[in-house]
């Protein structure tokens, strides 16, 4: 494995396995605003169709249920994997608690390194960056589990209103199996940043203490608007910042896997409005919207930090995707931390 830059550069490392634990339930934007659950004119403005409704299964054991899928896809046991990493979306326990653990524990895997990350809507990246570095510190083959689900409605979660940016939350897990050597695709670049100064979007004018933590629902739309009237910001300014660093870890990824953007199959963003979706990443990569996977996305809703993996596992399960493609994901979440990964898929749909 190499660096360059701040983008790592996985050697042999490959997705052997995918799984999504994606509801068949779905609430339709029209009946959300009949309800009066969320803003007509911002439901319109965003383009969303649905949102993806379970059946209020936790986050944890949606995250379980996509890790069987996914070994089961990979055709290995619980016995085989020698690494876990489960991102957490939102608290899915008492405090305290390890999520991790559980995962192995419900999946039979027994002793083995597990650990946690909180990197919000990038955590299957942050995942992806940890596990890839451990992978490659192995002395032998190995196997690594990527988890993370998320409950768009919970107690601390209003899926109509939490998510801001035009957002609507939706229910699903996902779940990666990485390994050495083989796979359905290969992981040609992974990278990450985040930019500090935009730490305060998503804590407002709340100051940081373990007083102001755990309590009400999550807003990131009040939060958001709190940091820019305090910091001066004009919108403008900040929609430009976001593009700004969206394409600057999405070119650092495509230059360390020598790929322009127009070689590229499909760009995978986050599960945004299409406004959102094409200033903020096809615009500057100069690549059409019907690249992007919007119009897979505005059916599910934001799916937190399964929309990329969600989206994948949905391009090869319908044949959108053939051996040889290249595939960029780019995602944002809290921090602001900006991510993004190159992959080239090497084998036909995924099973």
């Amino acid at each position: 494995m190499g660096r360059a830059g701040d983008v790592l550069k996985p050697r042999s490392v490959f997705v052997r396995g995918i799984g999504v634990l994606l509801p068949d339930g779905r609430i339709t934007a029209g009946d959300a605003v009949a309800a009066g659950l969320c803003d007509a004119d911002q439901i319109a403005y965003s383009g969303l169709v649905s949102v993806a409704a379970g059946d209020g299964t936790s986050g944890v054991d949606m995250a379980v249920r996509a890790g069987r899928r996914a070994l089961s896809d990979a055709g290995i046991g619980p016995g085989d994997v020698d690494l876990l990493v489960h991102a957490t979306m939102l608290p899915e326990g008492p405090d305290g608690w390890s999520p991790a653990g559980y995962v192995l524990r419900e999946l039979g895997c027994g002793p083995r390194p597990g650990h946690e990350v909180r990197q919000g809507c990038n955590g299957m990246f942050a995942a992806l960056e940890l596990a890839a570095g451990w992978l490659a510190m192995s002395g032998s083959p190995a196997t690594a589990l990527l988890t993370t689900a998320l409950r768009g409605e919970s107690p601390i979660m209003d899926r109509w209103r939490s998510a801001g940016f035009g957002m609507y939350t939706g229910d699903a897990g996902c779940a990666l199996v990485l390994g050495r050597d083989h796979g359905l695709a290969r992981v040609d670049a992974v990278c990450s940043a985040t930019f500090p100064e935009l730490e305060g979007l998503h804590r407002g004018g709340t100051p940081p203490s373990e007083e102001t933590a755990g309590h009400g629902l999550v807003d990131v739309a009040t939060r958001s608007a709190e940091f820019v009237a305090g910091a001066g910001y004009d919108p403008l300014d900040l929609r430009r910042m976001f593009a700004s660093m969206y394409f600057s870890v999405a070119r650092r990824a495509l230059a360390e896997a020598g790929t322009a953007p127009g070689e590229l199959a499909r760009v995978i963003f986050v599960n945004a409005g299409a406004p959102a979706v094409d200033a903020g990443v096809m615009q500057p990569l100069g690549l059409p919207m019907g690249l992007s996977t919007w119009d897979f996305g505005r059916t599910v809703g934001h799916l937190g930090a399964c929309d990329q993996v969600v989206s994948l596992h949905h391009l090869l399960a319908t044949h959108q995707l053939s051996a040889g493609d290249r595939v960029l994901m780019v995602g944002g979440t809290q921090g602001y931390n900006a991510a993004s990964a190159v992959l080239t898929i090497t084998d036909g749909p995924a099973r």
